[in-house]
């Protein structure tokens, strides 16, 4: 073989090696391409779906506390509630007590006015009974004389100029 043609054999086989390793990197250019495309693509799908559980755990999260608060708050309603029974039922009872009190001075007050009017109607018994024994009695002790028929009193009308005592 001749120098040129070694030399051309030559330069085609490093122009083949050449665009073989073009070739290669190209390949490799390309692969890679797609293997970024593919890892971004992973990678937002990765970001989605930790921005879904995200999403989720602070969703459940949320829901959680407004149970909480929810139940916090129905059970301090609860014991809101449960006071104002207990209040409601102290100011009815001390309403009823003081009724009941009420009553219990006008009924004072009715046997006291009963027993006074009772009082005073056997206090004016007794004096009456007392006045009718005291009359009784002086009639018994001291009679006083009851004429069989009335007389004129001999000295109460003048008598033929005399004055009325037989003179």
């Amino acid at each position: 073989m001749s120098a040129v043609q070694g030399t051309t054999t030559a330069v085609t086989s490093g122009t083949a090696d050449v665009i073989s390793s073009l070739n290669t990197l190209a390949m490799t250019l390309t692969n890679s391409c797609c293997d970024q495309k593919l890892g971004i693509a992973n990678l937002g799908y990765q970001i989605a779906s930790d921005g879904c559980s995200t999403r989720s755990v602070f969703s459940d999260a949320m829901r959680d506390m407004i149970m909480a608060n929810y139940q916090n708050s129905q059970a301090q309603l609860a014991a809101i509630n449960a006071v104002g029974d207990r209040l409601d039922g102290k100011l009815c009872q001390l309403e009823l007590d003081a009724k009941n009190d009420k009553i219990a001075d006008l009924q004072r007050q009715l046997t006291y006015a009963q027993t006074v009017a009772d009082n005073a109607g056997q206090t004016a018994q007794i004096i009456a009974n007392n006045e009718a024994q005291t009359v009784a009695l002086e009639r018994y002790l001291a009679p006083t004389p009851i004429p069989a028929y009335v007389v004129q009193n001999p000295n109460c009308c003048p008598q033929f100029g005399t004055c009325g005592c037989g003179m």
